[in-house]
């Protein structure tokens, strides 16, 4: 595979990405996409924080949401981090570096697939993406983010995988934020014509122990009877804030699998909204989150069924120790007509301190008939019976507990169902685990 060293879109930004309006070289872009930018920072301006009386940021922290000092980065600030030490997948179809959201290296094994940076794309097939790069739009409560997201984009990766094409390893893209007070927006759009295949692994990674802030999108859109196997693994370091925003749509017989995976950062907000659109289509929904010392992971989801005979399965996981909080509400819709709509989603929680809070808020929404639909959380510690059956062995009690923890993770990670990305995952929850509790 080789690589490739790019610059991104040209693009030059004034002090505070959350205060100042960036000064935008739009000289190479659609006026479209110039247009879009210059409404979403007016959106962005114009719509006020979220307050304690919104519902859709109920139990959050609302004083994590200062993010006045942070700035984008000139384009060539960020030091280049060696690769060697970050696990990496062996064999991939493309690989993308990025440097606080600037292209440092891309190598592309396979060419049946198209991966394009923000300009190349905008350049090559800016009439199909003109409904598509627009400001991401989850509806559940990230608007003024999503809006501050637009206006600040300045690269992406856009993967367009023609019909038929099935893509045999994954693209591999990976993040990293560096730098004092530095801000990222990070964005990665999927498009697979009819009956394609395409399995995408995206790295969140810091520099190092400095505070920066993320404010990321994805957006996954399946043609008939195509599929699209997404993963976002969060490995971000504890003083960083994150937002991270997606949306998901299924044409007919379409199949989106979309993972989170928490494993680090002081703050992070996700917003997932899943659009089940094709008659036959199913969308999968899994996450597991490790939240230790004060963490906050605040996590919000829509499965929208809009046609009949759809299918949704959600798992969202939480492990939580120390005096870390979580969050999540999520809400299964069914629309006008989605008759027959198969759909089923489950929060649990495992607290393994005194501390820790867990907030969970399922609901239903169903408008059409002849549906079979369940939703429910759980939240409990490890039970005593359990950690005596690893005790009666010989195996200490901390052992036991980080056994039982990893073991309650590894169902979400078997469900991404990729050997060598769930190879990957599991090793990096066990680091994470470690470092928590290095005892155990």
């Amino acid at each position: 595979m080789s690589a490739t060293t790019l610059d991104p879109l040209q693009t030059s930004f004034v002090r505070s990405v959350f205060l100042d309006a960036p000064s935008w070289n739009h000289a190479a872009v659609p006026a479209w996409f110039a247009q879009s930018q210059l409404s979403a920072w007016e959106t962005f301006a114009n719509l006020p924080m979220p307050g304690r009386r919104d519902e859709s940021w109920r139990f959050a922290d609302l004083k994590l949401l200062d993010f006045d000092s942070y700035t984008a980065p000139a384009d060539d600030d960020g030091e280049v981090p060696d690769l060697e030490n970050t696990a990496l997948l062996e064999k991939t179809a493309a690989r993308l570096v990025f440097v606080n959201d600037r292209l440092v290296s891309r190598g592309i094994s396979d060419t049946s697939l198209q991966v394009l940076t923000l300009a190349e794309a905008l350049e090559r097939h800016g009439d199909l993406l003109k409904e598509t790069l627009t400001v991401p739009d989850t509806g559940l409560g990230g608007e003024k983010f999503a809006a501050l997201h637009q206006a600040q984009l300045r690269d992406a990766v856009v993967i367009l995988v023609p019909a038929k094409a099935e893509i045999s390893d994954p693209v591999e893209i990976v993040h990293w934020l560096g730098g004092a007070d530095s801000a990222a927006f990070p964005r990665t759009v999927i498009l697979t014509e009819r009956h394609a295949k395409v399995t995408v692994l995206e790295h969140h990674l810091s520099t190092g122990n400095d505070a920066g802030l993320s404010i990321g999108a994805a957006q996954l859109i399946a043609g008939e009877g195509s599929s699209i196997n997404y993963v976002l693994l969060n490995q971000r370091n504890e003083a960083d804030k994150n937002i991270h925003l997606s949306t998901v749509r299924g044409g007919r017989d379409a199949q989106v699998r979309h993972s989170l995976i928490n494993l680090a950062a002081g703050w992070t907000r996700t917003e997932c909204r899943s659009l089940v659109t094709g008659q036959g289509s199913r969308s999968e929904m899994f996450s597991v989150s490790l939240a230790a010392g004060s963490q906050e992971i605040d996590q919000r989801t829509l499965q929208d069924h809009m046609s009949p005979h759809s299918y949704s399965d959600l798992l969202y996981k939480n492990v939580l120790f120390d005096t870390a909080r979580t969050i999540f509400a999520g809400l299964i819709k069914v629309d006008d007509g989605a008759h027959f709509t198969d759909a089923y989603q489950k929060c649990r929680n495992l607290l393994l301190s005194e501390s820790c809070e867990a907030n969970s808020m399922p609901g239903l929404e169903i408008n059409a008939d002849q549906v079979k639909c369940s939703h429910g959380s759980t939240s409990g510690r490890i039970a005593e019976d359990e950690l005596f059956y690893f005790e009666s062995r010989g195996i200490p009690r901390a052992s036991a507990a980080h056994l039982i923890a990893l073991g309650f993770a590894q169902e979400v990670v078997e469900k991404v169902d990729h050997p060598e990305i769930s190879a990957l995952l599991a090793g990096a929850i066990a680091a994470r685990f470690d470092s928590i509790h290095p005892e155990g």
